[in-house]
This record gives structure tokens, sequence and C-alpha cells, in this order.
């Protein structure tokens, strides 16, 4: 495992500040005064910037992403559905059952504060289940293990900043609030890491074939 973390140093380094920041601003301010802040720093740009990039953490992302893994090795692919899974399970039984009724930031501010929230138009907003992010968890499961199997360690701090920039469309949409992206970023990131140490230590040689590997081979 620390030959894991050393070699991904440039993500996970850069995951260490972005979630100590994250927990140090959650300790100075409120859970409504930190959106507020966050709330007021918007321009029409950003509107549709983050209306659309957020999609990138659908849940279907997962889906796409192991068919592509298919295709390159059955190793990253079962390794990244043994880590995303697991994560968008833990994630909904929070939503879904331990925190059920916790509001999401547009109805939380139309039922206890005065604050009119500057709301993205065209974005469908919801009520409820708003613990912790799914949208955060799967872009940290996507771009995490993007970055355990790039070697460029440029192209692993690019992929931190994509998971983070879909994480931060949340907030910036009023779908979530920071501490909803805070938890759903950690659940993956751990899960996804065990889950790729695992699979790296299973002796099966057919795992580093793939789709198009095994098709050839068959000929």
């Amino acid at each position: 495992m620390k030959k894991l973390i050393l070699k991904n140093r440039w993500f996970l380094l850069s995951y260490s500040i972005f979630f100590t920041t994250c927990i140090i601003l959650l300790s100075i301010y409120s859970k409504p005064d930190l959106h507020i802040l966050l709330n007021k720093a918007n321009a029409p740009f950003f509107d549709f910037f983050f209306k659309n990039i957020t999609h990138l953490g659908d849940g279907t992302m997962i889906g796409v992403l192991g068919v592509v893994f298919l295709f390159i090795k059955f190793r990253s692919a079962i390794a990244f559905l043994l880590g995303s899974i697991p994560a968008a399970i833990v994630v909904n039984i929070f939503k879904k059952v331990l925190t059920h009724d916790m509001y999401r930031p547009s109805k939380y501010f139309e039922l206890f504060e005065s604050y009119k929230l500057h709301l993205v138009e065209g974005v469908k907003l919801h009520s409820l289940q708003s613990f912790p992010s799914g949208h955060t968890a799967t872009a940290f499961s996507v771009f995490l293990m993007l970055a355990l199997v790039t070697k460029s360690n440029v192209g692993k701090l690019l992929l931190f900043f994509g998971a983070v920039v879909v994480a931060y469309s949340r907030v910036y949409i009023s779908q979530h609030f920071m501490e909803d992206i805070t938890v759903g970023s950690i659940i993956s990131v751990v899960l996804m890491l065990a889950a790729f140490y695992w699979v790296q230590r299973w002796h099966k040689p057919w795992l580093d074939n793939s789709v198009l590997t095994t098709h050839t081979q068959s000929k």
C-alpha cells in the first residue's frame, strides 16, 4: 500500500490538502453560512460550466468506464467496479436510509434561512437526501481510478482537479452542501484505493488481458 500511495502522491497529496481545507472551513463556518459564502461567488459563465460539468458525476459514468476498462485490462475493470460499486452502495445507504430526511440547500434555505440563493437556470433541484453527495463519490471513483492507471504525474494532478471541479459543481448549483461533497469524496477515495491495492495482488495472469487480447488469442 505504501508503494501505491507514493506512486500516486500527486493525486493523493493534493486530495489531502483539499480534504483538510474542507474540514477547516466546516469547522469555522456553519453549514448555511459556508454555503452562502460560496453561493455569492457566481457568474453566467460558471452557471453554464458547472451546470454541464456536473454530469461527469452521473452514475452512468461507472458503467461507461467499467466497459472501457474491459478493452484495456480486466484487472483494471474489476478493481474499478470493486471500488466504485461499494462506494455507491455506502452513499445510498446514507442517503436513502440513515440520513434520508436531510434537506438539500434549496429546501433548507426555503425553510430556515432568509437568504435568497443564486440558482442556476435549468437545474432541477431536489429537496431531500442531501448527505453525502453521490455525484461527488462517482467523480472521485472515476478520476482516481484513471489516475491510478496513468503513469504521468501531471496527468494524475489534472485528474485530481477534474474530480474537485465535478464535486464543487454540486455545491455551485446548490444540489449539495460542502459537508456532502467532503464525505462523498472520502468514501470513494478510501474504497477505490483499497480495491485497487487488493486486485493488484491477485496473481492471475489472465487479468492482465483484455477483451481485445483475449479475442486475438482465440483466433
